[in-house]
């Protein structure tokens, strides 16, 4: 047998030899439960994930592609000898990414032309991009399908992964898949959208294939603790499904939810008849761009940062979801945690840590509230127009009613926290019981004792372990491993021959401005601003901001939409105002950019007329939460009268009954 960077490849075996070959526990790591936890399903689970991450180099490198195509070719080039992130370009999630893997090269290729026209030759180049990446090198074996590659890498599968190549989640299931060594499976066939609710008869269809699926794989997986413990399902789907009478898996007898009520499909996947689990099952949904973005994040980051927002209190039953402890439990594992509870989970200091987007890498988090609200210290409210934008991608336990119940809608709590780069979400997808959450100090206990943060989050044994309407978003497998863990290091992005059509992305940004000493045309600053925003170099993205601004309106109005970002999360509020307000249509994300760096500081204009234009940027689903904050500056700087004037002429531009009626419970409140 070859050996792989010093590794035995035999080492890549079944559980055992995972269980059996873990590294031995730290002092620091020893710390962090206070008594003894023993060594579980779920810890073997996050052991075997690691340790395939750990023995598999990460090559120092983030490659964009322009499409689809190029996606697949790209992780087809992924070998034992070294893997790397791969992202299809876009705004949002590329450069997001970019700042929390801080590769050494960024790597832009050009497109290898459409997809295959048909779903079978499709579904042949997903399977070969799985064989190639467990593809043992320099052996005799010619693999020609991801079983034949598992088996000559003497490795076991450790999930599976359902998809449809008609459903653009596919560019997550094809990576998560050769990512973590997991079966790729089809799901094919129309399904209604997260929103939907299945019925009954439905989900048992859904329920049956799942299963016949995994059966076909020849694994285990009857039980927990079998070769396949993990089911993630890359594709649309309801996220809710009628209880049917007499289910077994359904909640106690006179509990919430009630038969003929909905509880998460996640939850109620993935069970033997008596109701007992064999798997636990997550779903990813959404555009091409956004799930590949997913499934990187799962594979190759590596979080650090933890806060912990309180807004329950420490009193009663809702004392028992606190955050105190869980701090105390990731502080002796060495994460960098901090705690916000009483007047620093308010709504005033929630709105603070808006301005420049959230730096965590990780987020636990107690509301009440509801699909369009979620309240605050003292139970004031906060709305989706609320939900901050991200520094940095960010996996999330979140413990609120109701907030996944339209996960494709930006209208909503969970939906507009997707939109932002959420990549892993414990949330609810209805009304449930407190006691649906696992409490945020035993989430944290077992994430620092190695179990994959979205199973951290779910009950899975004992009474309560019944389908309540808790779903899981994002990748099952991804361990959020304690930060004493050892680690593989990255090699250099020399160590491979690069692709054809490769362009650094540095470079390219470094000829742009070169460009632009003799064209002096827009395009060419836009094109190095561009680069160096993809780069992740806020700090240079705001001095060719000032350059841009030099060269007059022509230059910086192309370049103004690029600049947002940058300027937008290092609080450079009047550069951010002046580029906003070249802009002819500011997108939505802009427009969110635009109130959360702003709104705290309206108190600070003295000018009417730069009221009166944010009175123009109101956001237009619900105008009374912008309006409710903008309409007391007005009446400082102008009076009542024109308060009410701004807040009033909001009523002839929407129809919604609801927003008007939160229109004129504002204006009677300016007397």
């Amino acid at each position: 047998m070859k050996t792989l960077c010093g590794v035995c490849l035999i080492l890549f075996a079944a559980v055992p030899v995972f269980a059996q070959s873990a590294p031995a526990p730290t002092d620091q790591q020893a710390k962090v439960v206070r008594q003894p936890m023993p060594v579980s399903w779920q810890m073997q689970m996050g052991l075997r994930s690691y340790q395939v991450r750990t023995r598999i180099p990460i090559v120092d490198k983030v490659v964009l592609v322009p499409d689809a195509a190029t996606y697949l070719d790209e992780i087809s080039r992924w070998t034992l000898r070294g893997r790397w992130p791969v992202l299809i370009e876009d705004e949002l999630f590329a450069p997001m990414y970019v700042r929390a893997f801080k590769p050494s090269k960024v790597i832009r290729r050009t497109s290898i032309g459409a997809m295959p026209a048909t779903s079978g030759e499709k579904n042949a180049l997903a399977k070969n991009a799985i064989t190639q990446s467990w593809t043992v090198p320099g052996s005799d074996a010619n693999p020609q399908n991801p079983a034949e590659a598992f088996a000559s890498a003497r490795f076991e599968p450790i999930g599976i992964v359902f998809t449809s190549m008609s459903d653009p989640a596919w560019t997550a299931a094809v990576a998560l898949a050769a990512g973590h060594g997991q079966v790729l499976s089809w799901l094919e066939g129309p399904f209604d959208p997260p929103s939907s609710t299945m019925g009954p008869a439905q989900f048992q269809e859904l329920s049956t294939r799942i299963e016949e699926g995994t059966q076909k794989t020849g694994l285990g997986y009857k039980s927990l603790g079998d070769a396949i413990d993990a089911v993630t399902i890359c594709r649309s789907m309801p996220w809710k499904v009628e209880v049917p009478p007499g289910a077994q898996w359904a909640p106690p007898v006179g509990s919430n939810p009630k038969p003929g009520e909905a509880v998460a499909v996640t939850d109620a996947l993935c069970r033997i008849p008596d109701g007992h689990r064999w798997a636990i099952a997550s779903n990813i949904f959404g555009d091409e761009v956004r799930c590949a973005y997913i499934a990187m994040c799962s594979l190759y980051l590596s979080p650090r940062s933890v806060w912990m927002i309180n807004t329950y209190g420490t009193e009663g039953e809702y004392g028992r979801y606190g955050m105190t402890e869980g701090v105390e439990v990731l502080k002796s594992a060495g994460y960098e945690t901090t705690e916000f509870s009483g007047a620093q989970a308010s709504v005033v200091s929630w709105l603070n840590l808006l301005m420049g987007g959230f730096k965590p890498d990780v987020l636990y988090m107690n509301t009440m509230g509801n699909m369009d609200f979620f309240k605050m210290w003292q139970t004031i409210q906060c709305y989706p127009e609320d939900v901050p934008m991200l520094q940095h991608p960010m996996a999330m336990h979140l413990i609120h009613s109701w907030s996944l119940t339209s996960a494709e809608s930006r209208d909503t709590v969970g939906g507009r926290w997707l939109e932002h780069g959420i990549y892993a979400y414990a949330g609810s997808v209805y009304e449930p019981y407190l006691v649906a959450f696992v409490p945020p100090s035993m989430v944290a206990t077992r994430m620092a004792n190695m179990v994959p943060f979205l199973v951290a989050s779910r009950w899975c044994d004992g009474p309560i372990d019944s389908a309540w309407r808790v779903t899981l978003f994002g990748d099952p497998l991804m361990v959020i491993t304690p930060p004493s863990t050892p680690s593989m290091p990255r090699i250099a992005p020399t160590a491979l021959d690069p692709a054809k059509g490769e362009a650094d992305v540095k470079e390219s940004a470094r000829a742009a401005l070169v460009a632009t000493k003799t064209s002096g045309a827009a395009a060419d600053y836009a094109r190095a601003l561009g680069d160096v925003v993809k780069t992740g170099d806020d700090a240079m993205a705001s001095q060719l901001w000032s350059v841009a601004v030099s060269k007059g309106d022509a230059v910086a109005t192309v370049c103004a939409p690029i600049a947002l970002g940058p300027l937008f999360r290092s609080r450079q509020s009047d550069a951010f105002l002046a580029a906003y307000r070249m802009i002819p249509a500011p997108s939505l994300i802009d427009q969110d950019m635009l109130w959360q760096l702003w709104t705290q500081q309206l108190s600070s204009i003295k000018d009417r007329a730069v009221l009166d234009w944010f009175t123009k940027q109101v956001r237009s689903v619900r105008p009374a939460v912008d309006l409710s904050r903008l309409a007391p500056e007005i009446k400082r700087v102008a009076g009542t009268d024109a308060a009410r004037e701004a807040v009033g002429g909001w009523l002839a531009k929407t129809t919604n009954d609801e927003a008007r009626k939160r229109i004129n419970e504002l204006l009677s409140t300016l007397q």
